[in-house]
């Protein structure tokens, strides 16, 4: 559809621009594939009902917000829990996580589709594919019996605790703050694809929320390259965004907003940073910046870096100006080919006496009075029509 404003035209190039960050539709399809295979594959390996397990995605994958790297050579990371339904006071850390691999090292011999190697990490194991653009990450994990059903304990390398999650229930608790806008869009997009509600896919659908926090997880990709272990972690930025979310808004105004109020909600207890799980009390999303405090400081210079950049969109005029500022944030390849998609629906719109300029305003928009001449829309856009 056409946008017939200022502030329409900067959400539509705006989401367009996030929209790049999506996995594909097809690569999307054959991870689904790959772990659903893996999660039956270990159903019938642990056949006892009271020790079995499942396996599920957590992270960016269940949440709807997995964002492409910035290099397209680095693979998406696919998290997924193993939970092996088994007391904590029955297996240590490591036996647990060993008895994980030892299931994925015989599903590997299996040869399934993809032909996946196994490999192990300081928390999980990983599933490497060759040919494929994503990996997956299996959590060794135990259910958390103070918080039945869907808590889980992890291991942790650099933690001698047992560690608290609860990445179900997150889930949830992130996709309630966005159900509203869930909903009417889905109900859209069932409509327009002539479809019942059921059938459209959850991941098909993206809020104002998830698309902010791609565009987040994408500008501090861009501001960590050279520093990666030190970037936020995706769970941190996921949290603070979805509580200063408030529910309404367009695109744009919310990532602005958004991005502003995110530091208000890191509590200082003590003198510890804390970034609550709201589904999980005992877990702070901050606990690492208790060992390596120069990160704390680093978040709070690249969330101020990202408030200037999101609100200069706003103060941009012209196309390639939109674009260019754009190209700081998000990098110049999904940039520009936002900008080239909209140019080209502008230019249909044209060609069809469909754009006109709104009086008073100078914004390029579906109106009906006076029609736009040609023009190549390279630069600032066609000159002002004067009476």
């Amino acid at each position: 559809m056409l946008a017939t404003d200022q502030s329409n035209q900067l959400d539509e190039i705006l989401g367009t621009s996030i929209a790049e960050f999506d996995i594909p539709d097809a690569v999307y399809a054959r991870a689904v594939a790959r772990y659903e295979h893996l999660a039956h594959w270990l159903a019938d390996y642990w056949p006892d009902p009271h020790a079995g397990g499942e396996v599920y995605p957590q992270g960016s994958v269940r949440l709807g917000t997995v964002t492409c790297p910035v290099d397209p050579r680095d693979e998406i990371d696919v998290d997924l829990v193993c939970r092996r339904d088994l007391l904590e006071t029955s297996i240590t850390k490591q036996d647990l996580k060993s008895d994980v691999g030892l299931g994925l090292a015989r599903y590997v011999a299996t040869r399934p589709d993809g032909a996946p190697t196994c490999a192990e990490g300081g928390r999980c194991w990983t599933l490497e594919y060759s040919g494929e653009p994503f990996h997956m990450d299996v959590l060794p994990a135990l259910p958390d019996t103070e918080t039945l059903p869907n808590g889980i304990l992890l291991t942790d390398r650099e933690l001698w605790m047992w560690q608290h999650s609860n990445p179900v229930d997150f889930a949830d608790w992130f996709r309630g703050r966005m159900a509203a806008e869930f909903i009417t869009l889905r109900e859209a997009s069932a409509i327009a694809k002539r479809m019942d509600v059921e059938d459209v896919p959850y991941w098909q659908v993206k809020t104002t929320l998830q698309r902010t926090v791609q565009a987040l997880k994408r500008h501090r990709d861009l501001h960590f390259v050279d520093a990666p272990k030190d970037k936020p972690a995706s769970i941190v930025i996921t949290t603070l965004a979805a509580r200063a979310y408030r529910g309404q808004g367009s695109l744009f105004e919310v990532l602005v907003d958004v991005v502003e109020r995110m530091p208000a909600f890191i509590e200082d207890r003590d003198g510890i940073l804390w970034i609550p799980n709201p589904v999980q009390a005992e877990e702070n999303f901050a606990d690492r910046w208790r060992k390596h405090p120069d990160r704390a400081q680093r978040f709070f210079d690249w969330i101020g870096q990202a408030q200037l950049d999101f609100a200069g969109l706003g103060e941009e005029r012209g196309l390639h100006r939109v674009v260019s500022k754009l190209a700081e944030s998000f990098g110049p390849d999904p940039a520009n080919r936002a900008g080239e998609r909209f140019g080209t629906g502008m230019r249909n719109a044209r060609e069809r006496g469909l754009l006109g300029i709104g009086a008073g305003t100078g914004t390029l928009g579906a109106v009906r009075s006076r029609p736009v001449p040609q023009h190549t829309f390279h630069g600032d856009g066609p000159r002002p029509i004067r009476s």
